[in-house]
């Protein structure tokens, strides 16, 4: 039976291979030239002199970044590309979603922090936006400048370090060894509670409103009257407190609390990270 199986396979896995390998490469290719195409919009409406075309194109542009993250691996600067299609077309609020999710994969990708600061500014003064700079970011800085998977990778490679360092301090006896097992145990611990504590963890609970004027309620209830006396902009920034079949309970990041349905807004990640 087994060589039967080895026969059939000698027969049929090449072929099998060759067809999986041109899936994969027509799929990237898809993706590059949907790339191409977002790129090759969003340039033709930063020519273009006509407003109705250049929105049109830069809405088209938006379209296709979308459906590239949708082909390919997320990165930092397709997000914000899309994020500068959102804004160019005048949807502040899925291009600071954009921005948001971009600072998620790469905290310190300048183009994404300088074009979320300027989105954050095009916004009506009464709705806050979170808090820069606190404690947290004050004492592991580097939550700014090295990216969640990397520090989780350097923890990794730290405990390694304290296993080796102690293993040679114990067969070898120098003492030395010691110091820096001990050294080394510290940095893992600070990575540890650096990835452990990163804002990016409550992706899940952060959202950003999409929809443009959107009535936040004092109740979980189309009848129930507004919170706020007027209307959410797309673009306001806010906090999850409750999911209430498909009534969400938020907070603004002034502490002010309201509920809105869940198609007003957008998460900054879809599932918990």
């Amino acid at each position: 039976m087994r060589s039967v199986q080895e026969g059939l396979w000698k027969k049929i896995g090449p072929a099998l291979i060759l067809v999986i390998l041109s899936l994969l490469t027509g799929l990237e290719a898809i993706s590059q030239d949907r790339l191409s195409q977002a790129l090759e919009s969003y340039d033709q409406g930063m020519q273009s002199d006509d407003r109705n075309a250049r929105m049109q194109k830069f809405r088209q542009a938006e379209r296709l970044f979308q459906a590239a993250l949708e082909q390919q691996e997320a990165s930092a600067a397709l997000w914000t590309n899309l994020g500068n299609a959102a804004l160019q077309s005048e949807r502040i609020g899925p291009a600071i979603l954009a921005y948001r999710r971009a600072l998620i994969l790469d905290p310190s990708y300048d183009r994404a922090k300088q074009n979320l600061a300027h989105s954050r500014s095009l916004m009506p003064e009464w709705i806050p936006t979170p808090n820069q700079g606190g404690l947290l970011d004050t004492f592991f800085f580097w939550h700014t400048t090295v990216a969640r998977s990397t520090r989780a990778s350097l923890a990794a490679i730290a405990f390694a370090g304290v296993s080796l360092a102690l293993s040679a301090s114990l067969l070898l006896r120098v003492s030395p060894l010691r110091y820096l097992a001990g050294l080394l145990g510290i940095v893992f611990i600070t990575l540890v509670a650096s990835v452990a504590m990163d804002p990016a963890n409550e992706a899940y609970l952060e959202a950003v409103v999409v929809v443009p004027d959107t009535a936040a309620r004092a109740a979980d209830s189309i009848n129930a009257p507004l919170r706020f006396g007027q209307s959410l902009p797309s673009g306001a920034e806010l906090r999850i407190i409750e999911d209430r079949g498909g009534w969400l309970h938020i907070e603004l990041h002034n502490g002010r609390d309201a509920w809105l349905t869940q198609s007003q807004v957008e998460r900054l990640s879809p599932h918990p990270l």
